[in-house]
């Protein structure tokens, strides 16, 4: 049984939720939170496999919850439930340890399959948003190629670099070599903080 904190703002839909994965034989949503101050009371109290987190939220947004619970040393692994809309945080997210993220719209069965994958020790990276953040356009910085720059969107996704170059269609070498190439220009010491350092300066 998988034990699930499910954390939404809007009443109905996060009700309705509960009632849905609740009827998987696998899946029980045991406690609910209406924001991310009660999210991390409930997570202080108990143990969960799992947190179904919503980003935007009032007195404590999503991005509030991921921080604190990484300041506390909280492992519990979360899947975001977000719109197209809060593209602009969820990387910032996965680099807070969010574990992937799914849109609100949908399919139970996905949904169902998504929090498995979690549970799995697997990253959830749903193609369409995928998609969606890879293709925006970066303002060229630290003389990063263009290159570069989609390699350093795909690292800020948590890709490693065999997924990355089959995305980009190159070698493993050839993208080793350009993550090599962002470390350098970007001046850090490892890809974990190249991507802290392109969230900060808006690259990615």
């Amino acid at each position: 049984m998988i034990n699930c904190l499910l954390v939404e703002d809007q009443t109905l839909l996060r009700l309705g939720l509960a009632n849905l994965l609740n009827l998987e034989q696998s899946i029980n949503v045991s406690s609910q939170a209406s924001d991310g101050i009660d999210a991390l009371q409930k997570l202080s109290e108990a143990d969960f496999d799992i947190v179904l987190l919503d980003m935007r939220m009032p007195n404590l947004d999503g991005l509030g919850v991921l921080e604190a619970m990484q300041q506390r040393g909280d492992k519990t692994p979360v899947l975001i439930i977000t719109t197209f809309e809060d593209c602009d945080v969820l990387v910032k997210a996965i680099n807070l340890g969010a574990k992937g993220y799914v849109l609100k719209n949908i399919e139970l069965e996905e949904f169902i399959s998504a929090i498995n994958t979690v549970i799995s020790g697997q990253l959830v990276l749903q193609d369409a948003l995928t998609h969606y953040l890879l293709n925006q356009q970066s303002p060229p910085s630290y003389h990063l190629t263009a290159k570069e720059l989609s390699v350093l969107r795909c690292m800020s996704l948590g890709m490693a670099n065999k997924a990355i170059a089959l995305y980009l269609d190159n070698s493993e070498g050839t993208i080793r070599n350009h993550v090599s190439q962002i470390i350098a220009k970007l001046a850090v010491h490892d890809r974990t903080q190249a991507v802290i350092k392109a969230i900060q300066n808006q690259l990615v």
